[in-house]
């Protein structure tokens, strides 16, 4: 990912540490987990094949050359192996069972205008529903040391266990373009449907007084949405803080910020579709 010059202004120096605890970096995060890719590469007999893995970004198109390694699936090298590993791995898990409830209930949630976390996490809903916004925490984290700007302290005091990280707006929305795609990729044969679409969603920052104020990170799961929006000095809910929330279906402006385009690919409902997008 390259450094935008737009934010040249508020970016910091260099820095080799990692930027949740301080200790050496020696670690890059995947912007999309290995597992998701994976799903996403696999064939109908179980096998990993790359060419399922279409990859639309401004500084690439075209299948993936590997799920492991390489700018295209990770940040930059910015954390260290604990904080990375055992320190968040709660956090991993509590995105693998949004994923695999996503994936389980694709057909009935295009339809939901609310989600009860205990449908998803049980009698523990609280903390998975927490632990999901950590998940996405660590990855506007990521994202935000990879262009080296200031990490807001909420998010850090967030991933520490503090209950609420009023200045960030974690929402989940439904893409009522993608609800489409997904009935017509089922109609025509495709067993997945939209399911195997994943990626990020276009980023902004912002400024106010000259000062670095806001920032966007949005990641995809089919039509599933999930939003961050960073807001200095405001007081936010978010929604591990209700027992059930609003997914609201995405307006069109937003839908055309994101150049969501349906796509028109060769036998594309006799094949199983993947699509990776950042």
């Amino acid at each position: 990912m390259a450094l935008d010059p737009a934010l040249d202004a508020w970016r910091l120096p260099p820095s080799d540490r990692c930027w949740w605890c301080g200790d050496l970096a020696t670690t890059e995060e995947h912007r999309i987990k290995r597992s998701t890719l994976r799903r996403v590469a696999r064939t109908d007999s179980g096998k990993i094949d790359l060419t399922n893995t279409y990859k639309k970004a401004d500084d690439f198109e075209g299948p993936l050359r590997s799920l492991k390694k390489g700018a295209q699936v990770k940040w930059r090298r910015n954390m260290c192996a604990n904080c990375n590993n055992a320190r968040s791995q709660p956090f991993d898990l509590a995105y693998d069972f949004m994923e695999k409830f996503i994936v389980d209930h694709a057909d009935e949630m295009g339809h939901w205008s609310r989600l009860a976390w205990a449908d998803v996490y049980g009698d523990d809903w609280e903390a998975g529903a927490a632990g999901l916004g950590r998940y996405f925490a660590k990855q506007m984290c990521c994202m935000l040391a990879t262009q080296r700007l200031p990490i807001p302290q909420d998010l850090l005091d967030f991933l520490d266990g503090a209950p609420r990280c009023p200045t960030v707006a974690f929402t989940v929305y439904r893409n009522w373009r993608a609800i489409d795609a997904h009935r017509m990729l089922r109609k025509g044969g495709s067993g997945d449907g939209i399911t195997t679409f994943v990626g990020l969603l276009p980023s902004n920052a912002y400024q106010r007084d000259g000062h670095f104020s806001g920032v966007d990170y949005g990641y995809h799961i089919g039509y599933v949405w999930f939003l961050a929006n960073w807001s200095k000095d405001s007081d936010r809910m978010s929604w591990w803080e209700y027992p059930v929330v609003d997914m609201p279906l995405v307006s069109a402006d937003l839908m055309s910020k994101a150049e969501w385009r349906t796509l028109r690919l060769r036998s594309w409902a006799l094949r199983r579709l993947g699509r990776v997008t950042s």
